[in-house]
């Protein structure tokens, strides 16, 4: 089965998070949650809390055959600082990109990325305000709503956020299956 993780710091997006969740859910994605924190509770920008599947320092105890397909990182001011904190964040951005995973970040967490020196030979895209922090660590900046660049996967903001889970869909999936769940969610 394919797994796509949502890593989750409290700030997060929440529609960054709920529409491409809901998306790759509705197209057979196994999708998960981790806490980048020692609790499950996390709270997003305006409020929302989630109970996330598991704690990121016992990532290591996933249940056998769960591997990770995909790494998602939601975006959001405070969320976005708090994952650019978090050590295990980066370190597992990095073994992840060596292991040839795909990853995904929205928002202001294409900063996330670029801190971990994974944009380096990649196009992205990120929110406007983070483009001073973006552009200077990326192979090419791009001004479009979802940008894909070979296993590296970035997008602009909360408004772009079911375009980038359909997108993400497609990557895990196929178009078709994307454009199925698509079809069905709006006619």
């Amino acid at each position: 089965m394919t797994t796509a993780l949502f890593l989750l710091a409290d700030g997060f997006e929440e529609l960054e998070f709920i529409a491409p969740y809901d998306i790759l859910h509705r197209g057979g994605i196994d999708v998960i949650t981790a806490s980048i924190n020692d609790k499950n509770e996390v709270t997003g920008a305006h409020g929302l809390r989630v109970l996330a599947d598991f704690q990121l320092p016992s990532y290591k105890e996933l249940p056998e055959g769960r591997g990770v397909n995909m790494l998602i990182l939601p975006g959001g001011g405070l969320g976005t600082e708090n994952l650019l904190k978090s050590q295990l964040v980066k370190d597992l951005l990095i073994k992840s990109y060596a292991a040839g995973k795909k990853i995904a970040a929205i928002c202001a967490a294409p900063k996330v990325l670029a801190n971990a020196g994974i944009l380096k030979t990649h196009e992205a895209t990120s929110y406007p305000g983070a483009r001073a922090d973006v552009e200077p660590l990326c192979k090419k900046y791009l001004d479009v709503p979802v940008a894909v660049s070979e296993n590296i996967i970035t997008s602009r903001s909360a408004g772009t956020a079911a375009e980038f889970g359909f997108t993400l869909l497609s990557i895990l999936t196929n178009f078709e299956t994307s454009d199925e769940v698509k079809r069905k969610m709006f006619f």
